[in-house]
């Protein structure tokens, strides 16, 4: 198990018994805000640790706000993004044991590379969130773009309904003119989430778009039809 998933479990793990109940409705209150904070000091420890207790270093990794968003991370290298309001949580019973349980959504930058998305899972278990796993967004995405020749793609969660993360994908073609550049996208995709392998299965998704560079409006992609293959009897 990596480090940061080592330090997530171990703080998260008392949730157990000291977090407050958490009522089965869809609010966001103290539970979210404590198990948000208690994901962002774990972070926070993971990052400083890099340093090997270089203190001048350490102490430049703090959360700060920037244009209404909380950014934890090495300052100019990686970090998580966090919407500053309630954005963040998506709650919704993902294991079909009728009480909600809760993701927190972050971007994330690896360097000084182009943002992605991560996923950190909680599960309710006796009345308090319980950290189960994390998912990277261009990961859960690898198998659409490896079967539609694409070159990279991201999962973007809307919500939790019927056991299911639910929400759009953008993708980045093979020739796409700038590494931001995302032309193509799938309006809904649905995974099921497994918690006891800790993996995130695609359950279905629409069609796969292109944005049109004449009128910006997205079209549905043809794949080419498959070429018969014609045998010819060869006599001896």
């Amino acid at each position: 198990m990596k480090p940061v998933k080592i330090l997530l479990f171990l703080s998260l793990a008392c949730l157990i018994s000291c977090a407050p109940k958490i009522k089965n409705d869809k609010s966001i209150g103290e539970p979210e805000a404590k198990t948000y904070k208690l994901l962002v000091d774990s972070l926070l420890k993971s990052f400083k640790h890099q340093f090997n207790g270089n203190m001048y270093e350490s102490e430049k990794i703090t959360p700060i706000e920037i244009n209404g968003r909380i950014r934890v991370g090495i300052p100019e290298g990686s970090a998580y993004i966090f919407d500053k309001t309630d954005l963040k949580f998506v709650k919704g019973d993902l294991n079909n044991d009728k009480q909600y349980d809760l993701i927190i959504s972050a971007n994330s930058t690896e360097g000084r590379g182009l943002e992605g998305k991560k996923y950190f899972v909680y599960l309710q278990v006796k009345g308090a969130y319980v950290y189960a796993a994390e998912f990277k967004g261009d990961e859960m995405v690898f198998d659409n773009c490896r079967n539609n020749d694409l070159k990279v793609g991201v999962f973007n969660l809307d919500s939790i309904a019927g056991g299911l993360l639910v929400g759009s994908a953008d993708y980045q073609g093979t020739n796409e003119a700038s590494y931001r550049d995302y032309s193509y996208k799938s309006a809904t995709e649905k995974y099921r989430f497994d918690a006891k392998a800790k993996s995130m299965t695609l359950v279905s998704k629409s069609d796969l778009l292109k944005k049109n560079a004449q009128t910006s409006e997205y079209e549905k992609v043809e794949k080419p039809a498959d070429k018969k293959v014609v045998i010819k009897e060869i006599k001896l």
